[in-house]
């Protein structure tokens, strides 16, 4: 196992929700705010990538003020362009190797202080074993 990587991006990702838009003449197309945090996270992870074939991945999202409403602010939606953003980053090479998963949502005094914060461990697994069907458990080879 890797040590975590950690890295603190100044902005929350878009909702999965907000962050594609339809072209007329059919297809999609990410919307600035998307494009923005993605390229965020690149200049901020500076493009490491995390060793392993398989990762451990948590986020926090630090929500100001003005985002409180907790009906309107679903965990899951951030998380969608969030871990996108690691892949094109090149933090991890797929979310398809995400094997464990956890996301947290928090608040701050100000609007200024929202953040997404990343910890990403990589994972050196028997990839056999893994998919064996047999119950593994992670820290087996740990």
């Amino acid at each position: 196992m890797s040590a975590p990587f950690r890295f603190t991006v100044p902005l929350l990702p878009p909702s999965v929700n907000h962050y594609k838009g339809v072209r007329k003449n059919g297809g999609f197309y990410r919307k600035r705010e998307a494009v923005a945090f993605v390229d965020a996270v690149c200049v901020v992870s500076r493009k490491t990538m995390v060793t392993g074939n398989f990762y451990a991945v948590e986020i926090f999202f630090f929500l100001g003020p003005s985002k409180r409403n907790l009906s309107s602010n679903d965990l899951d939606n951030f998380q969608k362009v969030g871990i996108d953003a690691l892949v094109r980053a090149g933090v991890i090479k797929t979310d398809g190797r995400i094997l464990d998963l956890h996301l947290h949502k928090r608040f701050t005094e100000t609007d200024r202080e929202e953040a997404t914060v990343y910890v990403i461990t990589g994972r050196e697994l028997d990839e056999s074993k893994l998919l064996s069907g047999k119950p593994y458990a992670v820290e087996e080879t740990a």
